[in-house]
């Protein structure tokens, strides 16, 4: 009986599974709250990759024992206004990304644009997800709130 309870549960986690990461399928949600089965299968992935790019964006290297380089540099003392700054963000962006996310592949960030007012500069992150679907993030890292991650709409 233990085995068919198993092999069943094993089974349901394969179905949600399907293109959803293991800690949204063991939270059973996305980051942004959504219900795993509320997603359909082909956005499942998407909304998974941009839990993760959220997770990792918004932690500091040197805060995980055993990753020490999981996430980004402290940014809280970085004058965006200097272009060494912003290009040295995008620069660890883009690393980090490319050791972090490996559902992501081609991958290119570029600077979008600076706030200098409201403290805040922005990058999109353009990159091949599956079978050469190519996806863009809007990343947006301000000085008051944590860095948000979002499927870049073209403005209108």
């Amino acid at each position: 009986m233990r085995f068919a309870a198993l092999f069943s549960l094993v089974c349901f986690f394969h179905v949600i599974s399907m293109k959803a990461g293991l800690y949204d399928i063991l939270r059973g949600k996305f980051h942004d709250g959504a219900p795993i089965e509320a997603v359909s299968e082909r956005g499942r992935r998407l909304q998974s990759v941009i839990g993760n790019l959220t997770r990792l964006f918004n932690t500091r290297q040197e805060s995980i024992a055993h990753l020490p380089d999981y996430g980004l540099p402290d940014t809280s003392a970085a004058h965006f206004d200097a272009p060494y700054a912003v290009d040295g963000l995008r620069q660890a962006v883009k690393e980090v990304v490319q050791k972090y996310e490996p559902r992501l592949n081609k991958i290119h960030v570029k600077h979008h644009s600076t706030d200098d007012s409201n403290m805040r500069v922005t990058f999109l992150i353009m990159a091949e997800l599956e079978a050469g679907q190519r996806v863009k993030f809007q990343t947006t890292f301000a000085s008051d709130h944590l860095v948000q991650v979002q499927q870049w709409t073209r403005p209108e």
